[in-house]
């Protein structure tokens, strides 16, 4: 048996397919033992699915999903369509080399178009309104390397031009404050209601005969000749067994295999109540991709403010800071609609999961468990990418 670092709950009994006193004949017969399991219904687990389903046509493939739906950044992320801001460039060239920088950002520029071959513009509502972001004085410097941002940036969407300066008027017609100085607009970048993307790719699951287990929470893996996992449920706890685990819960990975570097960041949102004259359509950054807002009809989401208290956003928990929520409502204020009335409308929170060198990892975790993670806050980009290449490396 190999059990590479998988973690155990010993306080739990948890009934085999024979003993079982929850399950009738039916249930252990057709539900418990399977070709392919994945933890997680999210965006990067659902994707996994129907890479697993083409792959090999005749598995049998469930997905195992704690929350009514996927729920920790699937469908509390901003819907961003994109794969990276000027100034988040040129921090990953500053900290990891060009190379590392372009392979972070080409993976998420594939990944989008796989997942807008996958799934319709239509049924994800798409816009191809662009991706901006904001300079203020502080930032200023960065313009002296726009050639270079659009050097590397060229080897990925083939467009010399990727990143381009709005002129004075075009700026000023977006209707933020004098204390934003520039506005550097990337056209090959959009947005998209991630409620429509979870529900489409649950859609496409269903309709490639893969099961979707909800309410159902993997509290441990064992790996003993199979898969195991020990899940707990409204209704009690049983074993699922299959030839192939595949760890897909985003942030959670490390409650289940403790030796990944994967570290929870939780988001902060906000959504404004409908704005009369919104002056701007489409999505933005502002300090590295640390704040992002975007349109949302008439309305604006912002999120963000991680970078203000690291430490107390490194956490499981869902919920808000008066930290971050203030920062978030002085922004939008002062920089974003200044002068405009508003109300906030909905507030939450979501989780995000890091690595160090903002890579995915794609990797076994034993003879058959395997984990498929990488998001660092761009699982809209990295989910249909990642559940490519998880997918080349089972065996079933």
């Amino acid at each position: 048996m190999k059990i590479a670092q998988i973690r155990h709950m010993s306080k739990t009994t948890f009934h085999s397919v024979a003993d079982s006193p929850i399950q009738s004949y039916w249930e252990h017969t057709a539900f418990t033992e399977v070709d392919i399991c994945i933890v997680g219904a999210g965006i990067i687990g659902l994707s996994t699915a129907l890479e697993c389903r083409e792959k090999f046509p005749s598995a049998t493939i469930t997905i195992v999903e704690q929350a009514p739906h996927g729920h920790g950044a699937t469908t509390r992320n901003a819907g961003f369509a994109c794969f990276g801001s000027a100034t988040e460039l040129l921090h990953d060239v500053d900290a990891f080399g060009h190379n590392h920088a372009f392979e972070i950002a080409n993976e998420r520029y594939l990944g989008l178009q796989k997942l807008l071959q996958r799934c319709s513009p239509e049924s994800i509502k798409y816009e191809h309104l662009g991706g901006a972001e904001l300079i203020r004085a502080s930032e200023l410097h960065m313009l002296d390397r726009l050639s270079e941002m659009n050097a590397l940036a060229k080897e990925i969407t083939g467009d010399s031009e990727t990143y381009v300066l709005l002129s004075k008027e075009e700026q000023e017609s977006l209707g933020f404050s004098t204390a934003v100085k520039a506005v550097i607009m990337n056209k090959h970048e959009g947005q998209l209601h991630s409620g429509h993307l979870h529900a489409t790719l649950e859609r496409l699951a269903r309709e490639a005969d893969i099961r979707i287990e909800f309410g159902s929470k993997v509290m441990s893996i064992q790996d003993d000749h199979q898969a195991i996992a020990m899940i707990s449920c409204p209704i009690g706890d049983y074993v699922l067994k299959a030839k192939a685990i595949i760890l897909a819960n985003n942030a959670s990975i490390p409650l289940l295999a403790t030796e990944f570097p994967i570290k929870p960041g939780r988001g902060q949102v906000i959504v404004t109540s409908p704005i009369e004259d919104l002056s701007f359509q489409g999505a933005y950054h502002i300090e590295e991709g640390f704040y992002y807002f975007r349109s949302l009809g008439n309305r604006i989401l912002l999120g963000g403010g991680r970078n203000l208290d690291f430490q107390t956003e490194e956490t499981y928990e869902f919920g808000h800071t008066d930290l971050v929520m203030n920062a978030l409502e002085t922004l939008l204020r002062d920089i974003i609609i200044p002068g405009k009335e508003y109300t906030i409308d909905y507030a939450w929170s979501g989780l995000m999961g890091f690595t160090p060198n903002k890579k995915p990892i794609v990797s076994n975790v034993s003879d058959h468990v395997y984990c498929a993670f990488g998001c660092n806050g761009m699982g809209v980009a990295l989910g249909s990418r990642i559940a490519q290449s998880i997918t080349q490396l089972i065996t079933v």
